[in-house]
This record gives structure tokens, sequence and C-alpha cells, in this order.
């Protein structure tokens, strides 16, 4: 095992009607709250939350319309307002876009320079204004993490920074709060936790915890997520769910290993730039076809996958991981996450814009490099 240290120090209050303790636990007079496009004004959730607010005494003014992309054009928006405003605490009432943005946010309120100065590593964020997250989504780990991805149209390219100044002050999980998420944006979910547990079971190092854990998070991703999508309403698998993708980016797989790859995270965020594609949906592209790529060089980890996630009781390392790599497809389809590219209409001749954004943004893994040849590899497979 690798040295590592591990500390996350958002708090997480999980459950049924949790976001009622809101007002116990909000201390901040100003806020600047932070929502996505329609969702949570349609279901009831956001008015359902600013009166939480109203009864805390706190003053607050709303920034809406975050895309499923968010840009950093549109959170230096939202910085600008809530400089102006004065905020002391930024609220994020939904999934992933929302709280990244809101994380831009907190860190954007002392910088006099663009935020996506911070995302290219132009500067180092030395102060930031907390976050409270009131997660509306199951998928991508944010709530209890210290990563931000924005997009920036205008250089066309999509990038993400860690710090310990974005991890969240809080994070309200209440389960029942994702019954209402449609089909797709759940399967999407399942998929993106899985890719992020994919990308730290295949870091450099060994750590059999890590490893058995990675195959927990997996396996359980599988059973419950079926159960949500069949009974939307199942506090059980959403609840699981819910948690499951916290736990798979929340530092503690990465525990005695160095760094995860984020290799098929760097190809998708192309296709986020190129196509807008759903961070999921480009994920249970990607991933399946890295797997195939990479097949003889992680046929040890990947038939150990074969054995903890699917059973499959084949000796034969080779032979185990396609077994694996055909069950992950399968899953993928059956919750209707696209496995090819001409899912998503994007035809063969796009190979090569593809290949050209990669090159340009010089996407590759850490512990996987990449190159044109490996590019040209996956997407074959990907088509």
């Amino acid at each position: 095992m690798e040295n590592f240290e591990l500390n996350n120090p958002t708090k997480i209050i999980f459950g049924k009607n949790c976001i009622d303790q809101i007002p116990n636990e909000i201390h901040w007079k100003k806020a600047l709250v932070i929502i996505g496009q329609a969702s949570v004004k349609k279901n009831g959730f956001y008015a359902r939350v600013i009166s939480l607010l109203n009864m805390s005494g706190m003053h607050h003014v709303t920034f809406e319309g975050v895309p499923s992309n968010p840009t950093s054009e549109l959170a230096d928006k939202a910085i600008s307002i809530a400089k102006k405003f004065q905020a002391e605490v930024i609220i994020a009432i939904g999934g992933g876009s929302v709280i990244d943005t809101a994380k831009a946010v907190s860190v954007g309120f002392y910088a006099e320079h663009p935020v996506w100065d911070f995302y290219t590593k132009k500067a180092i964020p030395t102060k930031a204004l907390p976050v409270v997250c009131i997660l509306t989504l199951a998928a991508c780990g944010t709530e209890n993490n210290s990563f931000s991805y924005l997009q920036n149209n205008s250089q066309g390219l999509k990038m993400g920074f860690s710090s310990l100044l974005l991890y969240p002050h809080s994070s309200y999980l209440d389960p029942t709060i994702t019954f209402s998420v449609d089909t797709d944006c759940t399967a999407y979910g399942i998929s993106n936790l899985i890719a992020h547990t994919l990308e730290q079971y295949f870091a450099e190092g060994d750590s059999p915890l890590s490893d058995y854990y990675a195959t927990s998070i997996i396996k359980l991703a599988i059973k419950y997520g079926k159960r949500a999508l069949e009974n939307p309403d199942d506090y059980e698998a959403r609840a699981n769910i819910m948690w499951l993708s916290a736990n798979a980016l929340n530092g503690s797989l990465l525990a005695g290993k160095l760094k995860a790859d984020w290799g098929c995270h760097g190809i998708e965020q192309t296709l986020n730039v190129l196509y807008n594609t759903q961070h999921g949906r480009g994920l249970s592209i990607i991933y399946p076809a890295w797997l195939k790529y990479f097949k003889l060089k992680i046929s040890d980890k990947t038939s150990f996958l074969a054995r903890e996630v699917f059973e499959i009781a084949e000796p034969d390392p080779v032979k185990a991981s396609e077994l694996f790599i055909l069950k992950l497809e399968d899953f993928f389809r059956s919750i209707n996450c696209p496995t090819r590219l001409s899912d998503l209409n994007i035809a063969p001749s796009q190979n090569e814009i593809i290949i050209e954004n990669l090159i340009a943004n010089k996407v590759s893994g850490k512990a996987f490099r990449l190159g044109k040849a490996d590019y040209e590899g996956i997407l074959e497979y990907m088509s």
C-alpha cells in the first residue's frame, strides 16, 4: 500500500426529510442560491427549501439556469451577483452541474480574475465562501469531494481542478427528493458512479481493501440501480444509489493507491465540448471500449471484477475479462444507457474531429498513458 492522507471535512446529513434541519444548521445571513433550469421549481422542492431559508431568517437571491454541462462564463455571471449581494454562503439546490458551479462561485468570490484561471492552473485559490449542497440527483459525488468541473465554450475545453477549499461545508442527502428524477437521468447517474469507481480501481498501487470496496460499490450499483429504475419510489433503492455515488468519489476508494487514471473522463470531456453529451451517457460508451482496448494489460484486475461483481468463475483471466465487459455492456443497455457512439448519432466520420480535440488537449490517463494510436484504438471500439 502507498502512503496516504484522507481528510474529508464535509458534513453529511442523510435521510428522509433531512432538509427540515436547515433552520438549525444555517447560521449565515445572506445566501446566493444556485439552481438548474426548471425541475426544482416544477416539483415544488425549490419552494420548500426557500421556505426553510426564510424560517432561518436568511436573506437570499437566486441564480438559475445552470445547464447539464456548466460553463465558466455562466459561473462568472453568478460570481458577479454574489459579490454585489455580498453573499456569505452559496447554497446549491441540484445535481453535479449546479454544485460544481456553486464551488466555482465560492472560490471566484474572492478573486479579481475569471474563475477559469483556477481550472487552467493560472491561479490557486486561497479563500472560499462556504457551500451548502442540497442534492437532487445521485451521480457524480461532488457533494462530498474537493473537485469541480466546468466547460469553457470560447476555448473548446472542459477542465476540472481540486482544492481543499472546494469541499462543501455540508450536504443534505434526502433520497425521497430523487423519486421524481426521470429514468434516463437515474440511469446516467448509475453509469457515472460506476465509471468513477473504475477510474480509481485501475489506479497504480496495491490496496486490497480499496479493490474490494470498489467491486462492492459496482455490484450494489447494479443491484439497486435496477430496482430504482423498475420502481422510482423504492426508498431503499434510491437511498443506496445516493450513498453509493457519494462513496464512489469521496476520496476513500483511492486510499493506499496512487492517483486515479481519469483517461476515460478526459475522453468524455471532449464529447461534452463537441457534442454536448450528458456525462453518464458518454461514460457508458467509453469505459467498455477502454476495457476492451487495454484488455491484455489489465486482465488480472478485470478478471477480479468479473469474479466479485458478476460471480464469473472462468479461470482464464483474459476470457473472464471479456465476460465482464460483455456483462457490463449488457447492464448499461438494460438501463437504456448507450454503448456506442452511433447510439448518440455520432458517425465514424467524426472520429478525426474527436482525435484532433484529444490531441490538442493532451488527453491522457495517469496510470495508462494515451496518445494518438490509443485514441484511434479506443474510438474503434466506441464506434
